[in-house]
């Protein structure tokens, strides 16, 4: 019996906090595939947030990938998009099931099959071994009340079954780290990274009554044991180049021999990794002694939870912190020279113009690297809600987006709000700018400098200031113009790849040919401009046998134009591994992967490359190399399928 599929679908919904600096992994799709796969379902993976697609794209993807389930996990801004993407699944095939999970589905099931009759279930709370139970439920027609963490429709009345307990322990999960498109993760700011996610704890024990993250993890908190983190970002590392790595959860730090544990692993694997994370002010305070291992783990940007500037909103909001704490926590990151992050909320009911200057100027002083002034976003489920909801104003879900201002405080219109909003980051940053400039450290000058280009010419500052452009600059502030026009003309060299060939792509075919057939062919350098359609010539091969050293010469044609170089085979492990290497204007690795036996063979193909620099960026750039690469690693397995499978090499 053919297994059955579930498509896992990111909804196509864009804010412009988060997608300044990186494109980012869909970290709980990778979880849940692994637990479908792990079940004995096949999974996939469509990123069409990252991706940056739109319906029309899904709707074919959804067509192509014929799956028996669609799944999609939701917060409460990309509600209306997840809605969409389930709708149309069921205007393509109405027998597939739709699945959705996520935190705003969790908490407000009743609200959601109230906004769609094309929802089949929802996963509440951690979905692993529910997604599990309730694709075998489903499929084999079992009692779905006995599904426990879902929530489901009975004729008119929505059911919700009893809650999931969390697991005990979540090391050692199956992922499906094999089913995201690789080349489409990278860090901005460090060009030709490869950017991964891990999540070493889950949960938080902390009261913040805006936050969901307490109130979805029942105020609990669990971690992965150091070994199993390490082990992971090691895997990450050696299989698809991972060399920058997000750590997702919200407090990766309150026990801090489990902490530390983590960090003295990073420093003895010393894998080149750099991390980006999250944590409290007084662990950092707490962790002054051991700030050091930080940074020789590899931590090189730390994003501190502050809120507010007044004890009093502190107080307000639960967020168990003073003023003193932030400063400090900030100072000491600053003297290890690790890059500081911070946000404000603003907004609040009793919100004035005089608190928002206050705010902005104990900010200032406060002087992380990066100050975020965000409007506050009161989800429905969260604590602070009720206290809340009769000063809410805007009812459109995709605006709360943490940019767009949704409630009207008692002296303060929406509109000034969001001018407020702008105003305290032009100021801010104007003020950062010179400070840039006098960074002594080369790696964080020139990173805090490409931040800020980002943040100026791609996210939502621009939208909201209007066109940042040269040849449009009348909107824009005039503080703002200065600012751009120095920012966009100063040099500062980018900050470099630790390693080259740090860009990859992987794709895998299946083969109706022996792996002995497949491995001969391939690796015969008579074949390789058969199978490789841009390679024009292969001479001078050093030896008739083939082995790790073997030298040759190329002529390679891009966009057009004839290139040589030389390359040499790296790696030659029989009916296992080829790997060859090319240099030359555009360097490149191209490993061969074999696994199978007499009757199939599943053949990796991997393509590890450089972005060009600046005088061959003129031939092409990143996105154009990137297409290149994706077009030649499927044409190159089509056509070693096809030659296999037939004998004839002018299919």
């Amino acid at each position: 019996m053919q297994k059955q599929k579930i498509l896992l679908i990111s909804p196509p919904f864009h804010a412009g906090v988060v997608e300044v600096a990186g494109s980012w992994i869909p970290l709980s799709l990778v979880y849940i595939a692994g637990a479908a796969r792990a079940a004995g379902f096949e999974a996939e993976i469509y990123d069409a947030m990252t991706k940056k697609v739109g319906y029309e794209e899904i709707k074919k993807k959804i067509e192509e990938s014929k799956p028996d389930y669609v799944g999609i996990s939701s917060f409460t801004c990309t509600v209306p998009d997840s809605i969409k993407v389930i709708e149309l699944a069921k205007s393509i095939n109405p027998e597939i099931i739709t699945i959705m999970g996520g935190v705003h589905p969790s908490f407000m099931y009743e609200e959601m099959y109230s906004l769609t009759d094309s929802l089949d279930y929802i996963v509440r709370g951690e979905g692993e071994i529910t997604i599990a139970e309730l694709l075998k439920a489903h499929a084999e027609n079992g009692p779905l009340a006995e599904v426990q963490g879902i929530a489901y429709k009975d004729g008119d009345k929505v059911i919700a079954t009893e809650p999931r307990p969390f697991m005990d322990s979540f090391d050692a999960q199956p992922m499906g780290w094999d089913l995201l498109d690789w080349e489409d993760y990278t860090y901005y700011i460090i060009p030709g990274s490869r950017l991964a996610s891990v999540c070493t704890s889950r949960g938080c024990e902390q009261e913040c009554t805006f936050c969901s993250q307490q109130k979805y993890w029942n105020r609990t908190w669990r971690g992965r044991s150091p070994e199993d983190v390490v082990g992971e970002m090691e895997h990450l590392n050696k299989t698809y180049g991972v060399d920058v790595i997000l750590f997702t959860d919200d407090y990766p730090s309150p026990d801090r021999a489990r902490w530390e544990g983590i960090l003295d692993l990073l420093i003895e694997k010393d894998m080149g990794i750099k991390v980006l994370m999250e944590t409290r002010a007084q662990d950092i305070i707490r962790d002054q002694d051991i700030l050091h291992k930080y940074k020789k783990a590899g931590v090189i940007h730390i994003y501190v939870g502050t809120e507010a500037t007044e004890q009093e909103c502190l107080d307000y909001i639960k967020k168990d912190l003073s003023i003193e704490e932030s400063r400090e926590a900030l100072r000491l990151l600053r003297e290890f020279g690790i890059v500081t992050e911070t946000s404000m909320i603003l907004g609040l009911p009793d919100e004035t113009k005089e608190n928002i200057t206050e705010t902005l100027r104990l900010v200032m002083e406060y002087n992380p690297d990066f100050g975020h002034f965000l409007a506050i976003a009161p989800w429905p489920y969260a604590d602070i809600y009720k206290e809340l909801e009769e000063y809410i104003v805007v009812k459109d879900y995709r605006k709360y987006n943490l940019i767009d201002p949704i409630i009207k405080p008692k002296a303060m219109t929406l509109e000034e709000i969001d001018y407020a909003i702008i105003h305290c980051y032009k100021t801010f940053y104007t003020k950062k700018f010179n400070e840039m400039m006098d960074e002594k450290d080369e790696f964080k000058k020139n990173y805090l400098i490409t931040s800020m280009k980002l943040m100026m010419t791609t996210s939502f500052i621009k939208k909201k200031m209007g066109s940042l452009t040269y040849g449009e600059n009348e909107q824009m502030p005039p503080e703002m113009k200065g600012l751009m026009h120095k920012l966009m003309g100063e040099g500062h060299s980018e900050i470099k790849p630790d390693k080259k060939l740090k860009s990859g792509i992987i794709r895998k075919i299946n083969i109706n040919a022996s792996i002995s057939r497949v491995f001969e062919y391939v690796t015969n350098p008579d074949n390789w401009i058969h199978y490789v359609t841009s390679l024009v010539d292969v001479r001078n091969v050093s030896t008739t046998t083939l082995a790790a050293g073997t030298k040759y010469e190329w002529t390679y044609r891009m966009l057009g134009i004839n290139l040589d170089g030389t390359g040499s085979i790296i790696e030659f492990e029989k009916d296992k591994k080829f790997v060859m290497e090319m240099e030359g204007a555009f360097p490149i690795r191209e490993t061969f992967a074999f696994q199978g036996d007499e009757q199939s063979t599943l053949l990796t193909f991997e393509i590890r490359y450089n972005v060009p620099g600046k005088v061959l960026g003129v031939i092409a750039d990143k996105l154009i190399i990137e297409k290149l690469n994706v077009t030649e690693a499927v044409a190159v397995l089509n056509k070693v399928k096809d030659i296999c499978e037939t004998g004839n090499q002018d299919v």
